[in-house]
This record gives C-alpha cells, structure tokens and sequence, in this order.
C-alpha cells in the first residue's frame, strides 16, 4: 500500500479545493449516489472514467504526477458530489460504496489514518444507552454476566440464528486447505452477526464485565478465536496493516476506527470525538471480522488487554512506528474508558445476574422505536 505524492501540483491543489468549497453541497451524498450522479453528467462521466484508468497499474503515481489528463479529471472530481461522499455503515453495496470513494481520494496524498469514508455519527449516546447495563455486574456469588449475554441472545430469534451461523462456521474443518477453519468464511459470518444483530444484544457478549477468570475467558471465546483471531504465526504489527490496507473494506474500517477512537499527541487522554462514544465503540467492533480483528488477548478480568493479532518484534529501525500504531489497541485511553464506563454502569443494576429483570427481551421492532439508535 502507498500513499501516492501530488506535491508538485500545490497550486493546482490550492485552486481547486477553494473552487470546490465555492460550489460543494452542504450536505453529503453516498458514494454510490455520486457515482450515478456523475454518470448523468457527461463531463463528470468521462472525467470519473479517466481517473480510473490513472489509478491502474504500477505507473499510477507517475500518471498522477505528470499526466496532464490525470490531473484535469482530477480537477473535474473534487468540484463532483463524488468529492464528498461518504458511505453508510453496513450498506449493502459497501464494498462498492468504499471504491468509489478511493478513486477520489488515492491521489490526494491525504493520510488514511485521519479520514473515515463512513457517514458521521451524532455525538449525543452515553455508554449505557447500548443497553449494556442489561449485562449485570458480578456482586452475586457465581454470577457470569456473559452466561447472562448469551441467554438473552439465545431469547432472541435473530441473534440466536445469526450468532449459531458464525460459530458453526468458525468452527468447520476446512479440509480442503489442510487447515483448522476458513478463516475468509469465518469472518464473513461474524460480520453479518454484528450487521444484522442489534447491538444491545452483540455488545453485550462482546463487552460483558467480568470479575472472574471463567467469565473472562468465556467473553475472550465469544468471537472464535482458534480461527477468527490467532494464526500459526503472530506477524509484524506493521505488516498486518499493510495487509489490511490492500483489502478495501478492512482499509476503511480501520481508518474509520483511527478516526473515532485515535490517540495521538493532540488528543492524549481524551477522544477526536471528544464525548462520542457512539462512533469510537462502533469502529471498534466494525473491524471484528476483518484481518485487523481485535481481542481480549487473555483470559484477565482485571489487568486486560486488547490487541490485534501482531506483534512489534523484529521491526527492526521501524519499531517506534510499529509500538506507536500497536498503542492505539492496547493503550488506547479512549477505549479503556469507554470500557470502564460501561462496566461502572452495569454494576449500578438492582438485579445483578437476573435475566427476567436486566434483560430487554420484547421483539426488536419495540426496542428499536424507544432506542434512537441509527
């Protein structure tokens, strides 16, 4: 994966990003949208096909830089609805969606880490309100707050189908490659698990608090991880996320995680969505099911740690760029408080442990008109 370099073209730059804030629409469209939007306009269809040419092959960089064409389809694109367009999260032309917005924004040099392809969510829901206060704290004796997920999950038509689909699948033998699961398969299944199941139900699983190393350990199998997460060898941190940059949907949602959840020098203990827990916990489960998947990386119910499945060992003179972008799982101030917080708050439940009394179980179309959950 490389960052393409459009540097020479300063001017040019500086003209057309004031030309488009001139005539840009104050509203954003969907990438797929913009792009029937430009194959209506003849001169924003040729254009919108030139630019596509530009980006094939191993001379792309060379025809950004110096081809004339490149640079006036360019030109034509970032004044298009194209230019702003972002996608929904989930949609079901996502992965289309995500190209068409590359096609605009690859040639820009613009950092992958400080954009989000995906539609902005409103920064107006507290932790609690993912209904996560249902999984109760563990103050009675042997209570599991994950039994206490998985039953309610199971009380549930969709959840239970969908959550049976991913564990079947993660489990299979794939003997076709010799090997202990297909992980492709594996992951797909757990995407449409948290696609189509309602967070209040998946978060829960994922995210119950645990004071026990039974508890903890059952939250850390939650997603599979003898086939969605580890692998014969732990790669390179920095290798994975090339990895995860050459596959579209995993590109995105991790620049959508970096985005929401990023820690950098500017926002050290604090979030880029600064009271938005909404968006930073949602890109975080969104990159569950792709090559960047996250986990508990032991069974700990007190001194956890997430992490995708890397390592900064052998990175040689990149080790401080490997430990920094490893950082933002493991020692991300933002997730951990989202986490905390939502362990504080079920430990505020009257009924710790009592499904009848801490669990929602009325039929989703009920819970989705008293939640304004988008």
């Amino acid at each position: 994966f490389i960052f393409f370099s459009f540097f020479p073209h300063i001017t040019l730059l500086e003209r057309l990003y004031s030309q488009r804030e001139m005539n840009s629409q104050p509203e954003w469209v969907d990438c797929i949208q913009a792009s029937e939007m430009c194959n209506q306009n003849p001169h924003c269809s040729s254009r919108y096909r030139v630019m596509r040419q530009c980006l094939v092959g191993k001379e792309k960089e060379t025809m950004l830089d110096n081809n004339k064409e490149c640079q006036a389809a360019l030109e034509v694109l970032l004044v298009s609805p194209l230019y702003d367009c972002r996608c929904k999260r989930g949609m079901k032309k996502e992965l289309q969606c995500l190209q068409n917005y590359w096609t605009i924004h690859m040639g820009l040099n613009e950092d992958m880490e400080d954009l989000s392809p995906y539609e902005p969510i409103a920064p107006n829901r507290q932790p609690d309100e993912f209904g996560l206060a249902a999984i109760s704290s563990e103050t009675e004796k042997n209570c599991n707050p994950c039994l206490v997920a998985t039953k309610a999950c199971n009380l549930n038509g969709i959840c239970k189908r969908q959550r049976s689909t991913y564990i079947t699948t993660c489990s299979k033998l794939d003997t076709n490659k010799g090997e202990s699961c297909n992980r492709k398969r594996c992951h797909k299944a757990l995407r449409a698990f948290l696609d189509r199941v309602h967070p209040e139900l998946s978060h829960g699983l994922l995210f119950c608090p645990c004071q026990t190393k039974g508890c903890a350990e059952r939250r850390r199998q939650t997603i599979v991880p003898e086939c969605s997460y580890i692998d014969k060898e732990k790669p390179n941190c920095l290798e994975l996320r090339t990895t995860c940059r050459q596959d579209y949907l995993c590109r995105y949602r991790l620049a959508d995680y970096m985005n929401n959840c990023g820690k950098t020098p500017h926002t050290m203990g604090t979030c880029p969505n600064k009271d938005n827990h909404q968006a930073c916990l949602a890109s975080f489960v969104r990159l569950i099911g792709t090559e960047m998947t996250p986990n508990y990386v032991d069974s700990s119910s007190t001194n956890w740690t997430i992490s995708p499945w890397c390592t900064c060992k052998g990175s040689g003179n990149q080790e401080e760029e490997c430990l920094n972008f490893l950082r933002h799982f493991t020692n991300n101030t933002w997730i951990y408080h989202i986490f905390a917080d939502l362990h504080i708050h079920s430990q505020n439940d009257p009924h710790p442990c009592s499904l009848s009394a801490g669990t929602d179980t009325r039929p989703l179309t009920q819970i989705h008109r008293q939640l304004s959950f988008v």
